[in-house]
């Protein structure tokens, strides 16, 4: 990280501090950083400065971590954690360092449990403020995928190459989706509000909620709703996160290690139905055919 030189030159000198409230604790980038809303700086009305223009502070790491190359553990810091820090630019005031947090009631001034309210919304008196995954999922997906295509099957492809969404080679990529414009694609693009009525599967890869099938819809929704994400569970970003969680993270075999061994599109997206999606096995050339198209319409 660079510091302006402005204000380098005798770094030190004129060092700010700062006491935050944690509102974001998912990284894009995976390097432990947190969102925080800062007391003095940021305002409490959000129209003036939303969720979107607050800065991603750095978290100070024990020694115990790598520190490096990717090495290091998740920083344990919740949303809406009171934090405190200081700016390593001065009186730029735009990198914050969180040094520690404080401990503080989780309680509004009522007494009640501390207010959802949307990015566009004020802030309750008390700065009391839901993490921002508790928005919309429309304006969770702009947070998290932004720039990623002008389609949910482009973003999605474009995830799955991200080191958040596993780092897979482009065939494997397009493998994946192939299978999603198969299980959820309707107008033309994969939709993560789509329902079987049928047999009430759900999302872009239909989780089934059928306990025989081990109730995947309910792992969705439990995966959602844990406090550390609290998800909307029709949120594209969400839905691609579960499918990451599944394969690199659930003890069962989802056909990470052959996906990742794949060499072809046609190989990549038959392993990714054989293994996770598990289809009537008459799709599976479908599904093939549909991965190849999409692959070719991406890398020409």
């Amino acid at each position: 990280m660079i510091v302006p030189k402005m204000h380098s030159e005798f770094y030190g000198d004129e060092t700010r501090w700062f006491i935050g409230l944690v509102l974001d604790i998912n990284d894009p980038i995976q390097l432990g950083r947190v969102k925080v809303r800062i007391y003095g700086i940021h305002t409490g009305d959000q129209s003036e400065i939303s969720h979107y223009d607050l800065p991603w502070a750095q978290v100070v790491s024990p020694i115990t971590e790598g520190g490096s190359s990717g090495i290091g553990a998740n920083t344990g810091i919740k949303p809406m954690a009171l934090v405190f820090g200081l700016f390593m630019d001065g009186k730029n005031s735009q990198m914050p360092m969180i040094l520690g947090s404080l401990p503080k009631f989780e309680t509004s001034r009522n007494g009640s449990n501390p207010t959802v309210v949307s990015d566009k919304a004020p802030l309750p008196a008390n700065d009391s403020l839901a993490a921002v995954n508790s928005l919309p999922a429309k304006e969770l997906d702009e947070i998290y995928l932004k720039d990623l295509g002008s389609s949910n099957a482009e973003k999605a492809y474009n995830y799955f190459l991200s080191k958040a969404g596993g780092s897979f080679e482009t065939h494997q990529a397009a493998g994946i989706v192939g299978n999603l414009i198969i299980e959820s694609q309707r107008g033309g693009d994969i939709q993560p509000d789509i329902t079987n009525t049928t047999e009430g599967s759900y999302g872009i890869a239909q989780w089934n909620p059928n306990e025989g099938a081990g109730n995947r819809k309910g792992e969705l929704e439990k995966y959602c709703k844990n406090p550390a994400r609290r998800f909307p569970i029709d949120s594209l970003y969400a839905q691609l996160s579960f499918i990451n969680y599944e394969l690199f993270v659930v003890p069962e075999d989802f056909g990470l290690k052959p996906l990742q061994r794949s060499k072809t599109v046609e190989e990549a997206a038959e392993i990714f139905a054989r293994k996770y999606e598990k289809p009537d096995k008459t799709t599976i050339e479908k599904r093939k055919v549909a991965a190849r198209d999409f692959y070719t319409r991406m890398e020409s």
